[in-house]
C-alpha cells in the first residue's frame, strides 16, 4: 500500500512537472514570436526613417526650392519660355462654337447613313 502511494505521488509530481514544462515552452515560443514581430517592425521603421531622411535632405536642397518656385509661381530662368497647353475639352468647344444637343441615336444614324 505504501509502495502504491509512493508510486502515485511520484506520478503526480511527474505530471505536474510535465504540465509546467509544457506551459513554459508555450510561453517561450509566444515570447520569441513577439520578439520576431518587433524586430520586423523595427526593420520597417528603419527603412521608413531612411526614406524620410532622404526626402528631408532633398527638400533642404536648392534643387527642390528651385523646382517649387518654378512649378508654383510660374517663374523661369532668363532665356526660357513657358508653354501653356490648352485642355482638350476647351479647344473642342471653342472650335465648334456650340454643343451638339441631338440624341445619340440621331448622331449614329447620321454617321452611318448620311453620305
Amino acid at each position: 500500500m505504501t509502495r502504491n502511494l509512493i508510486l502515485f505521488m511520484a506520478m503526480l509530481v511527474g505530471v505536474i512537472l510535465a504540465v509546467n514544462s509544457a506551459k513554459r515552452i508555450h510561453s517561450f515560443s509566444q515570447t520569441s514570436q513577439k520578439v520576431q514581430e518587433a524586430e520586423d517592425r523595427l526593420l520597417e521603421l528603419r527603412k521608413e526613417n531612411e526614406a524620410l531622411k532622404n526626402e528631408l535632405k532633398y527638400k533642404e536642397s536648392g534643387e527642390f526650392a528651385e523646382k517649387e518656385i518654378r512649378d508654383k509661381l510660374g517663374l523661369v530662368k532668363e532665356g526660357e519660355a513657358i508653354v501653356v497647353i490648352p485642355q482638350e475639352s476647351d479647344s473642342q468647344t471653342q472650335e465648334s462654337g456650340k454643343e451638339d444637343t441631338r440624341p445619340n441615336w440621331q448622331k449614329w444614324k447620321d454617321l452611318f447613313f448620311k453620305s
